[in-house]
């Protein structure tokens, strides 16, 4: 897995409106046979989120697997401006820093000491989950860890398998004890998502080998997005 995050001036466009705009423009760079595999996934294998920082703008890029990685990296790393069809003005990168995350050192951190039983978990753009062709507005320890864990087990069918067993354990041994959250809209086509944004704390109880999984989904999650249309620009967190 690689992040790459682009650094450019502020533009005039709301953060979640220019991620959506530079998901389109991210597809428009790939080969035909390559967005036909895309669209045939469960999972997309990046993520993509822009956030505002000062007077900058960040566009978060994660390249989840090897192909993904061979397919849309090189176009990235080489960027040096982006024209958007729908935006006049030209966007110019100012800087790109990287960094990557193996599956070994995912299995290094499960299988280390798992002492960590709190995790702090911003929400640093809107985040929605889909359950029956509705979308859920308030995160619960079910939703964050079936997301995580469907994600993970999609992209690497070769490491992890979906265990709903495991699912409905992590579930019962864990629980949201603080939390801040804001409803937040995000628009895609002229359609508007419901979800939220903000911050919450999940403390999780049991066997050092449960914390150490939840820990490992947790650095999964800082690539992979949580919840619905990680790809177009929601769903980003980090763990504090």
């Amino acid at each position: 897995m690689k992040e790459l995050r682009l650094f450019f001036k502020r533009t005039a466009l709301p953060a979640n409106v220019l991620a959506v705009k530079l998901q389109g423009y991210l597809m428009g760079q790939i080969s035909d046979d390559y967005a036909e595999f895309l669209h045939q996934q469960e999972t997309n294998p990046y993520a993509s989120f822009v956030i505002d920082r000062g007077d900058q703008q960040v566009w978060t890029v994660s390249l989840l697997t090897e192909q993904a990685c061979e397919q849309l990296q090189g176009g990235l790393l080489s960027l040096q401006h982006i024209q958007l069809d729908s935006y006049a003005e030209l966007i110019s990168i100012q800087k790109i820093e990287w960094r990557t995350l193996s599956v070994d050192q995912l299995m290094a951190i499960f299988n280390a000491d798992g002492h960590i039983d709190r995790f702090s978990i911003r929400f640093l753009t809107p985040t929605t989950f889909k359950s029956s062709g509705d979308y859920l507005i308030f995160p619960t320890t079910r939703l964050i860890f079936q997301s995580l864990m469907q994600k993970y087990s999609r992209l690497y069918p070769d490491v992890s398998s979906f265990d709903p067993d495991l699912l409905d354990y992590l579930t019962e041994h864990s629980r949201i004890t603080r939390y801040r959250l804001q409803t937040h809209y995000f628009s895609v086509h002229k359609n508007k998502i419901p979800a939220f944004r903000g911050s919450l704390t999940i403390k999780v109880t049991g066997a050092s080998t449960l914390r150490a999984f939840t820990q490992m989904l947790f650095a999964f999650g800082e690539f992979s997005g949580v919840g619905a249309k990680t790809s177009m620009g929601m769903g980003g967190i980090e763990i504090e």
